[in-house]
């Protein structure tokens, strides 16, 4: 099937033969089978999946059996005058014997005319059969406008559609990798050849054949290339992808839409805990403060966290490091701290309280920093600042609490200052890496083009099963944007890493969730089992097949909390961030009516069960499953979501399987607004002007006749010509009694004016 047809010319020539004799038919058959193909234009049943087209759907299809239309732009490949028996059109048997002995003729008799030659007659008839129903399959479903184009492979959606009664378009070879619609349809032969190596028809190629110049009802995109939305799609066409998603879905576009997402905040509707994000490409100062801040917190923190954890007497000898850092930097940083606390409770209004550190200085405590809190440094040990101790102590703790207060981020940051640089556009874990380094993160900025990593704060203190990180795809479906409607899979995908969680390195097997990535790792270590190896044989919880309910229960056992921890408390949240997440990026979203989209949320959960909003994937990963659950929930997915889509526009009570609507907004009903309905009644008010009074100290060189005459002038020409309603800027006004006149008319024509 993979060999065009053009490298081999005597077989396809062979085979035009023999689809030549296969078609030969007597001269009444052509004039039934003309008359039953070249019919009047009639009108196309409505397609039940176009919305305007939903009120006027009638509930039955019409009966099958009684449309006699033929699609006229279906391509024809035989005259479609088949027989009731194979014998019937059999190019090696004496046709007219058969016509004028066919009422004596028996079946003995005719089996002994036709001899040896009956099982090709037999071939040739199945075949012929073989065709009739393949294209009768598909002008049903032109009929009923089910024609289907996946782009890519899933098996499980050609699957659900087939069951309801749907035909796939295929696409030739040097045509399927390309955008949709960028390039014209090939001839039929692109696809392979139409007889196969066992003389069977390849219904591919028959089915590629007859509807390659016909447009698909339904296209499912795998790749993001889908480019022209204009020129070779119609409106009329079901498509899983809205226009120009990476405004919202990519990384940095994301970001840039939260930034303001307090302002659609709704309580147990819409809320979204996000690690603060920085371009560093375009705001290098604000992560740079940023990075700054979370530093000197941290230093905080680990003496805090090493003091609690040693006894007062050994406190000086347990913080000796290899290279102990001055008692200074305590003060550096509880002074930087206190200034941050100050500013978010306003305390700068009146005065300025942010003190200016040099760049010298700022380098200098990172050093000690980082010689603290990565490399096992200590504080220094002499005795000036031995008896000082605990008062630092419970001074860090002191500044630490108040900015818990004022910090929604407090937790996330952890001690370590670590963050995670993604680029923007990319996906399956790809570019990927993670520093705690000021410098080594700048060197990777300027590595790269503007706009291509964004620099997110990484969440240190994950929730851990068994000792191992894990995050959440939720599945979700966007139906509509305008309104907006939101579907949300009952069940997500657990996604562990491979290795236990450790801060000693930052490997992508024990950082990064990813599927991409894991599955690197998983099939090694299948090879290390092959061979043996002992340190491989015991299953990692990647193999053990946890779901949400697993899950669940581990949170009740080993956490001790009540109820349905996971139920309750994280798949709620993880639905308010979706919810909010789509209100900020309605503005941006393609309002095509025929357009849905299935999207993968990426969510992490701390140790207090908060839930942070990590990413958005367009086009997530629906196929290959990496393993039993994911081929089980890719299953569930893709069958619920042609429940959504195929079944609900149909029958708005119908099965939509794993997915519940969890949002649709509402739009009230309003008036257009034309303006205010006012009336003016009022007649032309003269205006008496008088000049300003000069000066008279001020010597303008003006006699005071001349001012009386150019006075007199004024006023002649108020009288002469009509005023503006409004006097001129500089000029002030002098109301006159008139406008008594103005009111006693409003009350005369009943009016009534508002005080």
């Amino acid at each position: 099937m993979d060999l065009p047809l053009d490298s081999k010319d005597n077989k396809s020539a062979k085979e035009a033969k023999d689809m030549a004799g296969m078609t030969d038919c007597t001269m009444n058959d052509d004039k039934i089978y003309s008359a039953s193909f070249i019919l009047e234009k009639k009108e196309s049943p409505v397609n039940p999946y176009n919305r305007v087209d939903w009120t006027k759907m009638c509930t039955k299809w019409t009966s099958s059996e009684n449309e006699i239309c033929v699609v006229n732009s279906l391509p024809q490949l035989d005259c479609n005058a088949f027989p009731k028996s194979y014998m019937d059109t059999c190019s090696c048997c004496p046709r007219d014997i058969f016509e004028s002995n066919l009422d004596v003729m028996n079946e003995s008799y005719r089996s002994a005319v036709v001899g040896k030659d009956e099982d090709c007659c037999k071939v040739k008839w199945e075949k012929k059969e073989r065709y009739r129903k393949i294209k009768t399959k598909v002008v049903r479903a032109i009929k009923r406008h089910k024609i289907f184009l996946i782009r890519g492979e899933l098996p499980k959606l050609k699957e659900a559609l087939e069951k309801r009664g749907w035909v796939q378009k295929y696409e030739a070879t040097k045509t399927r990798n390309l955008p949709y619609g960028s390039v014209a349809s090939l001839e039929a032969k692109s696809l392979g050849d139409l007889t196969q190596s066992d003389g069977t028809l390849n219904e591919r190629a028959i089915i590629f054949a007859l509807l390659r110049h016909r447009s698909p009802d339904f296209i499912w995109d795998c790749r993001n290339d889908f480019v022209d939305w204009h020129r070779s799609l119609s409106s009329n066409t079901v498509l899983n992808r809205y226009q120009k998603p990476s405004v919202y879905t990519s990384k940095l576009g994301m970001a840039r839409l939260l930034e303001d997402a307090h302002w659609l905040y709704e309580k147990d509707v819409s809320s979204v805990l996000f690690p603060r994000s920085y371009n560093l490409s375009r705001e290098p100062k604000i992560f740079l403060e940023d990075f700054r801040l979370t530093a000197a917190a941290g230093l905080l923190k680990w003496f805090v966290e090493k003091m609690q954890g040693c006894c007062s007497e050994q406190s000086c000898c347990n913080l000796c490091g290899h290279r102990p850092i001055l008692m200074n930097r305590l003060e550096f940083a509880m002074k930087r701290c206190e200034e941050f606390v100050a500013c978010e409770n306003h305390q700068n209004i009146d005065e300025d309280i942010v003190t200016e550190f040099t760049e010298e200085e700022w380098n200098s405590f990172l050093d000690d920093y980082m010689a603290a809190v990565h490399e096992g440094a200590g504080i220094e040990a002499n005795e000036k600042y031995q008896d000082q101790i605990p008062k630092y102590v419970e001074m860090a703790s002191s500044i630490l609490a108040k900015m818990k207060e004022v910090d929604p981020q407090y937790e996330l940051n952890g001690m370590r200052n670590m963050w995670i640089l993604k680029p923007s556009e990319l996906c399956c874990g790809n570019g990927i890496s993670i520093s705690h380094n000021l410098k080594d993160i700048f060197r990777k900025i300027k590595s790269r083009p503007k706009d291509y990593f964004i620099v997110q704060k990484y969440i240190e203190h994950p929730l851990l099963v068994h000792d191992t990180k894990f995050d959440i795809r939720q599945w979700f479906l966007v139906t509509n944007t305008f309104p907006l409607t939101i579907w949300i899979f009952k069940e997500g995908l657990l996604r562990f890493s491979s290795k236990p969680y450790t801060f000693s390195t930052y490997h992508e097997a024990i950082h990064i969730c990813n599927t991409a990535i894991q599955e690197k790792y998983d099939e090694e270590r299948r090879r290390r089992r092959k061979r043996g190896n002992p340190e491989e044989v015991v299953k990692t919880i990647r193999d053990q097949g946890w779901d949400c309910e697993k899950l669940n229960e581990y949170l009740k056992q080993n956490l001790g909390l009540s109820g349905e921890p996971y139920y309750d408390s994280i798949y709620p949240k993880m639905s308010e961030a979706i919810i909010l997440t789509m209100l900020a990026s309605q503005e941006h979203m393609d309002r095509r009516r025929c357009s849905f989209e299935l999207y993968g949320a990426d969510f992490m959960v701390m140790e207090d069960l908060s839930v942070w909003l990590i990413e958005i994937n367009t086009n997530p990963r629906m196929h290959p499953p990496s393993s039993r659950n994911t081929k089980r929930l890719y299953s569930n997915v893709l069958e619920s979501l042609v429940k959504v889509v195929m079944d609900v526009p149909l029958n708005p009570e119908a099965d939509t399987g794993g997915f519940s609507l969890i949002y649709k907004q509402n739009i009230p009903d309003f008036r257009p607004y034309l303006g205010p309905c006012l009336f003016v009644f009022g007649k032309a008010i003269t205006l008496v002007e008088h000049p300003r009074k000069r000066d008279k100290k001020k010597k303008n060189g003006w006699s005071k006749s001349q001012q009386q005459q150019q006075q007199q002038q004024q006023q002649q020409q108020q009288t002469q010509q009509q005023r503006a309603w409004t006097a001129p800027p500089m000029i002030p006004r002098l109301r006159e009694p008139k406008i008594v006149d103005f009111i006693d008319y409003l009350n005369t024509a009943r009016c009534t004016a508002a005080n």
